[in-house]
């Protein structure tokens, strides 16, 4: 399989993929009647006021932020893996989600980031586990779609030129 050679492009994908699990775990969640939090009234709240968060507009502005987050946070892991090293990814991934969870659900949020603060112990649970889904997802998805070379520290500013020359070496 041929491998992703853009840490900007790995992350934005990485992100997404991320993301994705994120919101499974955020609507079993809800489903189950153990939360009623999801990530894009979260983020809609950085941007509008409580009552306009559950308009339609309000979801779509909230949809739109949760996956440019998750995004640039995919692009931040990418440089993680590659000052981190790949070994030990499950690991890695749920630890930064969880950094990740404190620092924009806890710290931020508390700062005045976002209009959805504070939350109920449950929400605050259940996003907890659906950022450890998000963590450990986008970096798995990093790691078996990216190229190995992304991830040496030497290489840090590195972007492969002309990767479609690679295949001719095989």
């Amino acid at each position: 399989m041929k491998k992703i050679t853009d840490r900007f492009w790995l992350g934005v994908i990485s992100g997404l993929g991320g993301n994705l699990a994120k919101i499974v775990v955020e609507q079993v969640s809800n489903r189950k009647g153990f939360s009623k939090s999801n990530g894009y009234t979260t983020a809609a709240g950085i941007f509008l006021k409580k009552l306009d968060i559950l308009s339609p507009y309000g979801k779509a502005i909230g949809i739109i932020a949760d996956n440019m987050i998750a995004m640039g946070l995919g692009v931040t892991c990418i440089y993680w893996l590659t000052l981190m090293g790949k070994d030990k990814h499950f690991i890695k991934g749920a630890g930064l989600g969880a950094a990740e969870w404190g620092v924009l659900y806890g710290v931020a949020s508390r700062l005045g980031a976002t209009s959805i603060f504070p939350v109920k112990p449950k929400d605050a649970i259940a996003t907890f586990i659906s950022h450890l889904a998000f963590g450990v997802t986008k970096m798995t998805i990093a790691v078996n779609l990216g190229d190995e070379r992304l991830f040496k520290p030497k290489n840090l500013t590195m972007e492969i030129d002309e990767p479609q020359n690679l295949l001719s070496k095989i």
